[in-house]
């Protein structure tokens, strides 16, 4: 599988968690591939974990699970740890870079769209988190808080101001 599949199936997977029914999402080989990166460094995972300044249980459950990449750690975290691999986001979560290059969107950017849909709908700040299921009113007045989301999170974000979260996450916040 490439890039465009691994997205598919992340994508996939999320919509499946988002159901929170008994169906056990597929995500892409996340766990894999940060176990690959850190042994090509020569780095153990207690190296990782203390480089990230984060327990070695958190970063373990990154090489055990592959939803953790998704629905468990920060997309701060996610950047972080791609940095210490020495790779990018989109190997660590999707195998390898995109075919064609993938636009950017900053956090500000999903702000700024986020404040003109409640305008154009009438909607408030409790109206609009209620639509997304996330409170916003955190992310509106510091819209770098958003990077405190994981990827599942930032999606519910993105999707209400129709962005794609890996444009997010191309642009680094």
């Amino acid at each position: 599988m490439g890039f465009v599949e691994e997205r598919e199936l992340a994508e996939r997977a999320l919509v499946v968690g988002d159901r929170d029914d008994d169906e056990e999402p597929e995500f892409p080989p996340a766990a894999k591939r940060f176990e690959q990166a850190r042994e090509g460094l020569g780095l153990t995972q207690a190296d990782v974990a203390e480089r990230w300044h984060q327990p070695v249980s958190m970063y373990w459950d990154l090489e055990f699970h592959d939803s953790e990449a998704f629905d468990v750690i920060s997309v701060r975290d996610l950047m972080c740890l791609a940095d210490i691999l020495q790779v990018s986001v989109f190997h660590l979560l999707f195998g390898g870079e995109p075919p064609s290059p993938i636009p950017m969107v900053s956090y500000e950017e999903v702000v700024r769209r986020l404040r003109q849909k409640m305008e154009e709908k009438g909607m408030s700040v409790d109206e609009m988190s209620e639509a997304v299921g996330i409170e916003l009113r955190e992310y509106l007045e510091d819209s770098d808080r958003m990077s405190e989301l994981p990827i599942s999170g930032l999606r519910w974000i993105c999707r209400a101001v129709d962005v794609e979260w890996v444009e997010v996450l191309s642009s680094g916040g």
